[in-house]
């Protein structure tokens, strides 16, 4: 019997240990920077030109898109993204909406338009898992990867 009651022990405290590093990912847990901004809705089909209108870096795939730098930082509620291209800020607030096993999913309202986004790992071909923050707003959607 009190064998028993050490496995349970041990078997509870392995559980507890291998439970802590299994975080939810959040918005605030990173720094984000703009990968691509997407058009999409009614007005655009699949070959339109302009579905991506914007990239965050030279893009060998999308050659003839604007380069434009924007980040997004999360904090106690409040967002902020900065489009260092043409020099604004904007600002607005989020929440949490739904956790889902492998992250979140918020609503947003920045400059009066309200959007949707869900932070949460993206696994690649290769196996390589990236935290990513995909924002929708109406007929555009934003993709942000972590900087760095």
């Amino acid at each position: 019997m009190k064998k028993s009651k050490i496995i349970l022990l041990l078997l509870s405290l392995s559980l507890l240990f291998c439970s802590c590093g299994t975080d939810k990912l959040s918005i605030e847990d990173y720094e984000w920077k703009m990968r691509a901004v997407m058009r999409g809705g009614e007005s655009v089909t699949s070959d339109t030109a302009d579905f991506i209108v914007c990239v965050g870096e030279a893009d060998e795939v999308y050659p003839e898109a604007k380069i434009v730098d924007l980040t997004l930082k999360a904090e106690n509620g409040v967002i902020t993204v900065e489009d260092f291209t043409n020099g604004k800020t904007y600002t607005g607030t989020y929440k949490v909406t739904a956790k889902t096993p492998k992250g979140t999913d918020y609503e947003l309202v920045i400059n009066g338009q309200t959007g949707y986004a869900a932070v949460a790992p993206t696994t690649y071909y290769s196996g390589t898992e990236v935290p990513t923050l995909p924002i929708n707003f109406g007929e555009y959607s934003l993709y942000f990867i972590p900087m760095g």
